[in-house]
């Protein structure tokens, strides 16, 4: 499967595990405007994010800072896809999703592809994160299916801030439209879906443990 990636998305190479750390932890102290005495700390916090990664058997991370929006990680795992897939299978996937997926999930989608259509999840953290202590992060998911390869990709962008979280929807959808099969090296032209609702200017976003 192929996805076209903006320039503001910023991939590391999971292939390479040292490089992925080092060139994490560049992007981090840019980020930070950190001075480059601290590069010791940046890369022990950068090793622990793509170890983390490489654990839950990423395939894609990477950087995603839309002018006028806060950063926010982009992780891609593949899993099992269903024997089909079509428009039905995709429903059934939202349904679940909707009914199983927690408190968080606010809002779910269905986006057109070349691969097939693809569910995109929106979760926003609540009172009943703040309660249990778990990091208050907005998300965006996406369960998109690869179905020559027998899998799926689970593309998940997430972000301790709403700042600009409308320009990370616009890219994140445009992202899951775009993707095709493997051997397809052209563009997809397509209409340019609707993002997924902002989440309310009144929604708690405390105890934030994500950062960049």
């Amino acid at each position: 499967m192929r996805l076209d990636l903006p320039d503001a998305v910023r991939p590391l190479p999971l292939d390479d595990p040292d490089r992925a750390v080092a060139e994490f932890a560049g992007v981090i102290g840019d980020l930070r405007d950190v001075p480059a005495g601290a590069a010791a700390d940046l890369e022990a916090l950068a090793a622990e994010g793509v170890d983390a990664a490489l654990r839950e058997g990423a395939v894609l991370m990477a950087v995603v800072t839309p002018e006028g929006a806060d950063p926010a990680l982009l992780t891609g795992v593949a899993l099992a896809v269903p024997p089909t897939w079509d428009l039905e299978t995709a429903d059934r996937v939202r349904d679940s999703v909707e009914e199983t997926g927690g408190p968080d999930v606010r809002e779910t989608v269905v986006v057109e592809s070349a691969v097939g259509p693809a569910v995109v999840a929106q979760r926003v953290p609540g009172v009943e994160q703040a309660r249990e202590g778990r990091p208050a992060v907005v998300q965006l998911q996406a369960f998109i299916p690869d179905p020559a390869s027998g899998r799926m990709l689970l593309l998940t962008l997430a972000s301790p801030s709403s700042r600009g979280w409308a320009a990370h929807q616009a890219l994140f959808t445009r992202m899951v439209a775009s993707a095709r099969p493997s051997g397809d090296t052209e563009p997809v032209q397509r209409p340019r879906p609707a993002p997924v609702p902002p989440p309310d200017d009144d929604e708690s976003f405390e105890n934030h443990t994500f950062r960049l």
